[in-house]
């Protein structure tokens, strides 16, 4: 007669602390956060790589705006010097950003997640739907299943992900202080909001360069 894996898994929204946890439960609190921190991992670069080409797309349209602009305005020498050196600046910002998402290859790292927290998933159901009557040997099974998921998988995803996980299922953290999550939130909020404030930083020097420094130093004829 097989031997059972002592515990039936618990509802996910009780989780029990790692001392009370069984070896069965151990396992699918592992699968379920590493899904989901993969799942968020999918999410991040995807919306990094969107971004990047948000970044890139708007920066080269203003870099045509300076450029063509003293064709349409009589700019004095010393202003045409000063927007052509911006517009050196812009272009070492578009070629930075486009390397950067070269490099990165963010939107095929993203896909890579996405599989893998789809394969965790389906292995942990798996293990859901047999509860109680798994065996030690399906149980070791079961972890060498996990354990092939995340090599075949080589990428890891980053600590800032498994920080959406916590900040977006408290319950299962309950270790977790109000102060620690709100310290979190403020951690992600400013790790997400960074393209956007590099965007917004290019776009309010362009609105500058323009209407601040060329409209009013045209010469007039």
């Amino acid at each position: 007669m097989k031997k059972k894996a002592s515990g039936g898994p618990r509802l996910e929204n009780s989780t029990p602390s790692a001392e009370k946890r069984t070896p069965l439960e151990d396992l699918l609190w592992g699968m379920g956060n590493t899904a989901r921190s993969r799942f968020a991992a999918s999410k991040r670069l995807e919306s990094l790589d969107r971004r990047l080409t948000q970044l890139t797309a708007i920066t080269s349209s203003y870099l045509i705006v300076l450029t063509v602009l003293p064709y349409f305005l009589h700019l004095k020498t010393q202003v045409e010097d000063h927007i052509n050196l911006i517009s050196v600046a812009l272009t070492i910002v578009i070629l930075a950003s486009s390397l950067l998402q070269y490099s990165s290859a963010s939107a095929v790292k993203s896909e890579q997640f996405h599989r893998s927290a789809l394969e965790i998933n389906e292995l942990k159901k798996s293990l859901q739907v047999l509860g109680g009557a798994i065996t030690h040997k399906d149980l070791s099974h079961s972890r060498f299943q996990y354990s092939s998921i995340l090599q075949k998988y080589s990428i890891n995803h980053d600590p800032m992900d498994f920080l959406a996980v916590q900040l977006e299922r408290p319950q299962d953290f309950p270790w977790l202080s109000k102060g620690e999550l709100k310290a979190i939130r403020r951690k992600i909020a400013f790790s997400t909001g960074l393209p956007i404030f590099r965007l917004i930083t290019i776009t309010l020097l362009w609105l500058a360069v323009i209407f601040i420094y060329a409209l009013p130093n045209q010469i007039v004829a």
